[in-house]
């Protein structure tokens, strides 16, 4: 078996609630709700093959991130942020 993740970009933030409860301007006690970024996409596969697909339904749905020269080491510039890993 593999695992597949992918990193990828432009991804809507969506509400998180946190579960604690906060007090509000106005001085009431409302749950707590924060925005987060799921911009990681990770995925069990038993073949190659099946890698292979989820990687086109990835590409139909999302942009793949590269590396960017500023950010990232020399060896990781213009590819695409994909890490396959063998897993028991």
């Amino acid at each position: 078996m593999y695992r597949l993740t992918v990193h990828v970009t432009d991804v809507p933030r969506a509400e998180v609630r946190t579960g604690r409860k906060i007090k509000n301007a106005s001085g009431k006690w409302v749950e707590e709700v924060k925005q987060k970024i799921h911009n990681v996409l990770s995925y069990e596969c038993r073949t190659r093959d099946e890698i292979a697909k989820k990687l086109g339904q990835i590409r139909s749905k999302y942009t793949i991130m590269k590396g960017i020269a500023a950010q990232y080491k020399v060896s990781k510039v213009d590819k695409e942020f994909i890490q396959i890993s063998n897993i028991k």
